[in-house]
């Protein structure tokens, strides 16, 4: 028997599998391809012959392939839930709140138990400081916090609600998603006035300091829902996005990216919420 098995090694699948062995974690692997395995192997790994064998190996099992659908089908192809047993299965693959609890009354109907996880970082932060949230049941959670630490010094459980991990996934890449969009139409604003696009990342980079205090900010005024203390409010933010349009007008830049954001500053203004914080237009948007 090994202490955990890692069934999917594409880059996060194989970090995971790393750093298990790099913790002296006795590690069953078992991929598709399967020369993905062999460099596992020379670290120590134990590979499978196939997804039935893997999950027999080891108490723990860890599902990192492509979404919760592909893991639905694996456990069902290959008859794995008759081998689950009151084994742990955590399911660091991506997908949604719904999916994760679909996941999780399909695995307790096997009998085993359920965790659902989030990788908040890249593959080569596994086994540092990579921000990984896990949720579901707190006893079972405590029963594999020590071997998950072997992932990372930064584990965040979220508590009983299985949907939770998946959630906050979904959150931080709104947040990204969003920010994105801001970098690439402040490109087309850098290159329009021939400011190297350089000198914006320094600028950006330099700036995160002061950033992350305004997003703690703002985060703690989501929380309390409260937003009478801006740092900026709404007004100001409307005035910006009215002279980032004029630039835009003046170069002939597309403006799509802040337009939108602009209809949503203008309808917060005239709903009376120009002088809160900026977040404050989440009562534009509660349904």
């Amino acid at each position: 028997m090994s202490e955990v098995t890692v069934l999917g090694l594409g880059a996060m699948g194989s970090a995971i599998a790393s750093a298990f062995l790099n913790a002296g974690r006795a590690t069953t692997v078992w991929n598709r391809s399967k020369e993905k395995m062999l460099a596992l192997r020379r670290s120590g790994a134990r590979c499978a012959d196939d997804p039935g064998s893997a999950v027999s190996a080891s108490d723990v099992v860890i599902v990192c392939i492509d979404d919760y659908a592909a893991t639905a089908e694996l456990l069902a192809s290959h008859d794995l839930h008759d081998l689950l047993g009151d084994r742990v299965l955590i399911q660091f693959s991506t997908g949604t709140p719904r999916e994760a609890r679909s996941l999780q009354a399909d695995v307790a109907g096997s009998g085993a138990r359920y965790l659902d996880g989030a990788i908040l970082a890249y593959p080569r932060e596994i086994g540092h400081d990579a921000l990984i949230a896990v949720s579901g049941d707190g006893d079972t959670y405590r029963d594999v916090e020590s071997l998950l630490a072997a992932l990372s010094s930064d584990l965040r459980y979220l508590g009983d609600a299985v949907g939770a991990a998946a959630a906050l996934d979904i959150a931080v890449m709104s947040y990204y998603v969003v920010t994105h969009l801001g970098l690439v139409h402040a490109g087309l604003v850098c290159e329009s006035e021939g400011v190297g696009r350089d000198m914006l990342a320094s600028v950006l980079v330099d700036s995160l300091p002061s950033d992350a205090e305004e997003i703690a900010h703002l985060g703690d005024a989501l929380q309390r829902d409260e937003f009478s203390d801006p740092g900026a409010s709404i007004d100001v933010y409307s005035n910006i996005l009215d002279r980032i349009l004029s630039q835009a007008a003046d170069r002939g830049i597309d403006d799509r990216i802040p337009a939108f954001a602009n209809r949503l500053y203008k309808d917060g203004v005239d709903a009376g919420l120009g002088e809160q914080e900026v977040v404050a237009l989440i009562k534009l948007l509660r349904r």
